[in-house]
């Protein structure tokens, strides 16, 4: 018998709708809600909106130490849980909120009477995922990091498995974490986007921390308000997200890959201009600047006019107006207007700009190899410090 048998020979029983729920809270299964209140609060359940169980509800009747079933008064009514264990160890709860007209005396007798196969049951639902999770790992590791034999290999067996969608639009997402944060962030950040689109559709998505890198993949383009809806928990605030370019055949998601990694480090790397959610098709000319051998680039490589200016006294004030002065096109009033600065003071700078690098900032050739330059000094952390 399987756990969902298991809970729906029981709910059939008692004439509830059971939940079971994991040791961190999440739905291991239910049986069916065959009211319209029962039907509208599993919907709040599965969009995540409310939980009946909850840490602070866990801690505060100790739960996690019940032998028996507990009686919580809520607002939209009693609920009883009884926590679930297999040889001595508590591997989550079963509970149901109390909306039958007349309730039997014996029901928490039934649901303790149950509660060791349960236990069972949902071990080897748990032992089920993190194999599954192990293996999708695996796959996705030989995916974006094996030979091109390898990758194929993975590719065949993800959708051979039913891990991911066999379509024709596949996308990777980096998540990264802070140096200073545990690897336990980006884990959660992984696990936070597999929840977010498992709630909120059908599309199959496979998830894993590889290294320091929380990697998904997707059989599909990443949507930008939904990344950030997945990733608007209180821990993950400053988590890095890099989206990679949508590729045609999942063998060629490797090179998505690559370009989230790119996109996550344009984020590090200049947080002003990107934020914390960077897609490869918004970095433009970065996208080769970042391939670039960064940190081990040195100020004495780069163009003169930008050494000259970042070395000169208030370095960081003209190269920052020059840097204003090349993104506006040297439209003046444009350029005035991204400085926030008065367009005198504009034409002061410029004037001192031009002493200092000794060359025509209207020529052509001399906006690109300074452009570049500066851009590129930022990219490698050369600007100098105020």
């Amino acid at each position: 018998m399987s756990l969902d048998d298991a809970v729906q020979d029981l709910a059939d029983r008692l004439g509830v709708a059971l939940v079971v729920l994991d040791h961190d809270l999440k739905i291991a299964a239910f049986s069916v809600h065959d009211t319209d209140a029962r039907l509208a609060r599993l919907a709040r359940l599965l969009a995540g909106s409310t939980a009946p169980v909850t840490k602070s509800l866990v801690k505060e009747y100790r739960l996690h130490h019940a032998k028996h079933g507990v009686r919580v008064t809520q607002d939209d009514g009693e609920l009883v849980v009884l926590p679930l264990r297999h040889e001595q160890q508590l591997l989550g709860y079963v509970y149901y909120v109390e909306d039958r007209e007349t309730p039997c005396a014996d029901d928490l007798e039934i649901l303790e009477s149950a509660a060791p196969e349960m236990g069972a049951l949902l071990s080897l639902r748990i032992s089920e995922r993190r194999h599954g999770k192990e293996n999708s790992k695996h796959l996705l590791a030989a995916l974006l990091g094996g030979s091109p034999e390898a990758r194929s290999k993975a590719a065949e067996t993800l959708v051979r498995d039913d891990l991911i969608d066999d379509v024709e639009n596949y996308s990777v997402l980096v998540l990264q974490a802070p140096e200073s944060s545990s690897k336990s962030v980006t884990r959660l950040a992984v696990e936070a986007t597999l929840e977010f689109t498992t709630r909120s559709t059908t599309v199959k998505i496979v998830g894993a921390v590889l290294g320091a890198e929380g990697i998904v993949l997707f059989p599909r383009p990443v949507n930008h308000d939904r990344l950030e809806r997945a990733l608007a928990g209180p821990d993950l605030e400053e988590v890095v997200a890099g989206v990679g370019g949508v590729k045609p055949s999942l063998t060629e998601a490797v090179h998505s890959y690559h370009e989230a990694q790119l996109a996550s480090r344009a984020s590090r790397l200049d947080r002003h201009r990107y934020g914390k959610r960077v897609f490869w098709e918004d970095l433009g000319i970065d996208r080769l600047f970042l391939q670039l051998p960064l940190d081990r680039l040195t100020p004495s490589q780069l163009p003169t006019g930008v050494r000259r200016l970042l070395n000169a006294p208030h370095g960081v004030e003209l190269a920052t107006t020059l840097e204003g002065y090349l993104d506006s096109g040297g439209e003046i009033q444009g350029t005035a207007r991204r400085l926030r600065i008065h367009r005198s003071t504009l034409y002061y700078r410029l004037d001192r700009i031009r002493e200092v690098i000794d060359c025509d900032i209207t020529d052509g050739s001399v906006r690109l190899e300074l452009h570049a330059g500066l851009r590129i000094a930022r990219l490698a952390g050369l600007w100098p410090h105020k």
